[in-house]
């Protein structure tokens, strides 16, 4: 989900999570701290950039993944590097539909009541950003035309369709975190990450090595990697998206291919890649990220 100001903020408003919706805690005389589970962007975890001004038209993108028992949240604001994730406990057996997205920040509501932060639909942000761009190439002075208040509502990916990367949203995915193996963004950002990284490391006076955005570990290296046009399963037979293998090792092709079981065999077999018809050297299992989470 994608949150934008409307106006310039001294600071990001709270990001939290809710059991019940604004309307059931006025109705039934709830306290928000009983219901709403807020994390602050001060604690060490969250990026440095978490503590500048905001102005209008910034946007702070969201990225939610499901665990047992937890709910786990990214951060990325406009084209920084995005935060490793923080958690919110939450109830076992309450339902994850039915946790409400919080904001709190005092300054939200201008004199007529009318809120100044936005969450937009998909409709809205693709609008908003083409304007964006346009406004931005040509240099117009015309204002981009500000999103509703509609609440943006959770709809099924489209997983033939190649993964996007998790910083720019823009470019698909075609690189490899290693050892961990997560595929998390494309060559230019993963570029803009690790000088981000090492400049935020030298300025701290911490070790010059960079880790992995999404669990932390080292990157001890990095790899290319590429996405069929159509991008599904291309080892099975029936309707499969399932895409957890890479054609790697010294001199491999980098395609992912499909399920990493099936792949494992096929390469154990003597197998060559079923997207560019090059021998199989080795398999590696992978972590996409973003929508395409499995």
């Amino acid at each position: 989900m994608v949150v934008t100001n409307i106006k310039d903020f001294d600071r990001l408003p709270l990001v939290g999570f809710s059991i019940c919706s604004g309307f059931e805690i006025i109705k039934q005389k709830l306290h928000p701290n009983n219901t709403v589970a807020y994390k602050s962007w001060d604690l060490p975890e969250m990026p440095l950039w978490a503590k500048n001004r905001v102005e209008a038209d910034d946007y702070l993108r969201i990225l939610l993944r499901f665990e047992n028992k937890r709910l786990g949240v990214c951060f990325r604001l406009n084209s920084f590097p995005p935060s490793c994730y923080v958690y919110f406990d939450y109830l076992p057996n309450h339902p994850m539909e039915e946790l409400y997205l919080a904001l709190a920040n005092c300054k939200m509501f201008n004199e007529q009541g009318i809120p100044l932060i936005a969450i937009l639909n998909p409709l809205e942000m693709f609008t908003w950003t083409v304007q964006k761009k346009y406004k931005a190439v040509n240099k117009d002075d015309r204002k981009a035309i500000k999103p509703s208040m509609e609440i943006v509502t959770s709809t099924e990916s489209k997983k033939t369709t190649t993964p996007l990367c998790t910083f720019c949203w823009e470019r698909p995915i075609d690189v490899l975190f290693m050892p961990c193996n997560h595929a998390v963004c494309c060559k230019f950002c993963k570029d803009n990450y690790i000088k981000h990284e090492r400049q935020q490391n030298k300025a701290k006076k911490l070790s010059m090595d960079i880790v992995c955005p999404v669990c932390r570990k080292k990157i001890e290296s990095v790899a290319q990697i590429w996405f069929p046009k159509i991008c599904r399963c291309l080892l099975c037979t029936y309707d499969c998206n399932m895409m957890s293998a890479v054609a790697g090792g010294e001199n491999g092709c980098g395609c992912v291919i499909g399920c990493y079981e099936k792949a494992r065999k096929l390469c154990d077999e003597g197998g060559s890649c079923p997207h560019c018809h090059k021998k199989l050297i080795d398999v590696l299992q992978i972590f996409i990220q973003g929508e395409w989470e499995q």
